[in-house]
């Protein structure tokens, strides 16, 4: 039988950027004892809210998915090696977008602020699946979770599972196993993160 979890929003330990210039909302972090400062992770999910156009923080050795939860979008410049053209790219809402942790990357909002949900993983030790899933009122999902790590977390809208209510801004934690989620009357939207050791 799948392990069932409900990773509360009020459970989530917030922590200064690596910069220094903004928060970030820990929902997740692998092993435990690992942190963002020392960046002796495995994997880490967490949600910040990007106010102003500002540097990305570097994090050697890892890789990142980015997902724009609510806002219009920004525009992320990165450059891989010094002296070369920042390569530029459009992000839209709930599009995940990867980059390399390592490079110098910077954003610039499109129209107001955002908030993000980001996945990030040890290069060349795990890989990560993350979709959008969009429920249609009243639909049942089966959820296969394939990973080592799952996790379900509500971007719009509560959604029942077999571990509870799934309030907005919550996060289900899983292991492998086939997950029962279920939208209410208005439907919901649902961010899918699978994550599994490599190698």
């Amino acid at each position: 039988m799948n392990s069932l979890m409900i990773i509360r929003k009020s459970e989530y330990k917030r922590a200064t950027w690596k910069n220094g210039l903004g928060f970030t909302d820990e929902i997740a972090i692998y092993p435990e004892g690992a942190s963002l400062a020392k960046g002796d992770f495995l994997w880490r999910l967490s949600s910040a809210r990007i106010e102003s156009a500002s540097p990305f923080s570097k994090f050697p050795a890892h890789d990142r998915v980015l997902v724009i939860l609510r806002g219009n979008g920004i525009r992320m410049a990165h450059r891989y090696e010094e002296g070369d053209p920042e390569e530029i790219n459009e992000v839209g809402p709930l599009e995940p977008y990867e980059f390399p942790g390592d490079i110098q990357s910077r954003c610039e909002l499109m129209k107001g602020a955002i908030t993000d949900f980001s996945v990030f993983t040890e290069t060349g030790r795990i890989g990560a699946q993350v979709a959008v899933q969009e429920l249609s009122p009243d639909e049942d999902f089966i959820w296969n979770s394939e990973g080592r790590w799952n996790f379900a977390f509500a971007i719009d809208r509560s959604i029942e599972t077999d571990a509870g209510a799934l309030p907005e801004g919550d996060t289900l934690s899983c292991g492998p196993g086939e997950v029962r989620l279920t939208a209410g009357g208005e439907g919901a939207k649902l961010l899918l993160v699978s994550l599994e050791a490599l190698g």
